[in-house]
């Protein structure tokens, strides 16, 4: 499919357009869209098992996008578990200037594991060698197990706003998942599409189409970054949010290790969340 073309202007990050849409996919979600936010219709949901990654989709790949805006799509639950509404995203937004910016609940699933895949893996076994084995198969190899994430990078949920040029890298990374999921039926469709205990049954792919911007964030660093403080936003329900001191603790470590490098902080970090290491309470 021929991408649309885009407009060009001149980026002005106090005035450019922040455009922020959240998805509905029924009357219900529908009548409470939240003030401030563009319908993103899903009402038909064709693609259920695709969750929010479907009408994305749509949108990116039938809509012009203007390079010096900013967009940002998301699920009706946003506004619960950020604490924020849209004119306090928009006001985030173009203060930071960056090319992406998070807006990620759950700091404790963030910061008590090394990576996003490795929080995955937690509550789905199997999780990062599948999304390996598709990296290997569009040429793109990466050991997700040493990956080192903090907030910088760590998204969950698809709760991020950011420029076109990263959407496009973003879509590119996600259409290649979508495209073995879509395909024949192969030991990898099988790996990705593997139903998961999350309610509804809702297939991996899901979860690991959620991750590629912290991927991507990780692997590119020329994409500038701010994110929104996660920790006055909605922690998870597992175990992990009764230690919120030493959840800001492994964050600073990570960043600190991610920023010097030395082995220290990652020692450090080892010996803190050596008591978490039993497996999380979905």
């Amino acid at each position: 499919m021929e991408r649309p073309s885009s407009t060009s202007t001149v980026p002005d990050p106090g005035r450019a357009p922040v455009h922020l849409y959240q998805i509905a996919y029924s009357p219900a979600t529908l009548a409470a869209v939240e003030p401030g936010y563009a319908v993103l219709d899903n009402l038909a949901n064709a693609r259920p098992d695709w969750y929010e990654y479907a009408p994305i989709r749509r949108f990116l790949l039938e809509q012009p996008l203007d390079d010096a805006a900013w967009y940002g799509f998301f699920s009706p639950k946003f506004g619960s578990k950020t604490q924020l509404n849209a004119e306090q995203v928009r006001a985030a937004v173009r203060t930071s200037g960056a090319d992406v910016v998070l807006f990620s609940p759950q700091p404790d699933m963030g910061a008590f594991f090394l990576n996003v895949f490795e929080q995955g893996e937690t509550f789905d076994p199997g999780l990062i060698d599948a999304y390996e084995a598709l990296l290997r198969h569009i040429g793109m190899p990466v050991a997700l197990r040493s990956l080192v994430m903090d907030s910088r990078q760590i998204v969950f949920s698809n709760y991020f706003v950011a420029r076109p040029a990263f959407w496009r890298a973003w879509l590119q990374l996600n259409e290649a998942l979508w495209a073995v999921c879509e395909g024949p039926a192969t030991p990898l469709q099988q790996a990705l599409t593997r139903p998961t205990s999350y309610p509804g049954n809702a297939q991996r792919k899901v979860f690991l189409q959620e991750r590629a911007a912290s991927l991507l964030l990780t692997l590119q660093p020329h994409w500038t970054t701010h994110a929104a403080n996660p920790f006055t936003m909605g922690w998870s329900m597992s175990r992990f949010r009764q230690h919120p001191t030493e959840a800001v603790m492994s964050d600073a470590l990570k960043i600190a290790y991610r920023d010097q490098g030395f082995p220290q902080y990652m020692q450090a970090f080892a010996a803190l969340r050596e008591r978490f290491r039993q497996p999380a309470a979905a």
